[in-house]
């Protein structure tokens, strides 16, 4: 096989990665603003159940619901990682910065080198997608603590400590987590790295 023809083949893989990675980030931004509306539903949904029962699980949901859009992500941060460096590989082979959609990322969404949250920049606070993660955040922690308040009302001091202790318990834990996670970026670090060293490798006879 000539040097050509490898090089066509090299691309034509490349680009098909690209494809399917973009799709990869469509995709899981279409979960995620599904989960918001069937988030909403479930919330409502809690509210309206008899006795106020939805109450006393209302605050142990809220933070499954951030949980699970920090899962949704996760995805999206490994698949823009993924299209860096195969946006790179292709515009080496064509010899020119034809593709530009992971540099427009960076400028407009945020750079992937911040540390964050979950969502929330902590070096870019003004970003839209900051406001936008501390409006659910704000909306969700309201639901949070207006159940607590609830259950206060309808219940002695003694189960509404240990409850309560269970509900902070129970987010804490969650926010260490996903705070330690998004802030090491150690996963997308390791993938960086590995993509570094074989995507960006010369070819291999």
């Amino acid at each position: 096989m000539d040097a050509e023809t490898k090089e066509r083949l090299i691309y034509d893989a490349t680009l098909r990665q690209l494809e399917r990675m973009r799709g990869m980030q469509y995709g899981y931004h279409q979960k995620f603003f599904h989960w918001i509306i069937i988030s909403i539903f479930i919330f409502l949904t809690l509210l309206l159940l008899p006795n106020r029962v939805g109450y006393y699980l209302i605050p142990f949901f809220v933070v499954s619901a951030g949980v699970q859009s920090a899962f949704y992500l996760h995805f999206c941060d490994f698949a823009r990682t993924h299209s860096r460096f195969l946006e790179s590989k292709i515009n080496e082979l064509l010899g020119q910065q034809v593709l530009l959609g992971t540099a427009l990322e960076e400028l407009y969404f945020y750079p992937q080198s911040s540390k964050k949250v979950g969502g929330i920049l902590l070096s870019a606070p003004s970003r839209f997608f900051n406001i936008y993660t501390l409006h659910w955040v704000v909306l969700w922690t309201g639901g949070f603590v207006a159940s607590l308040f609830i259950v206060h009302k309808e219940n002695s001091t003694p189960f509404f400590l240990i409850y309560t202790a269970s509900a902070f318990l129970w987010a804490g834990l969650h926010l260490l987590y996903i705070g330690w996670y998004f802030g090491q970026q150690k996963d997308l670090k390791k993938v960086a790295a590995y993509l570094q060293e074989n995507l960006q490798a010369p070819f291999r006879h």
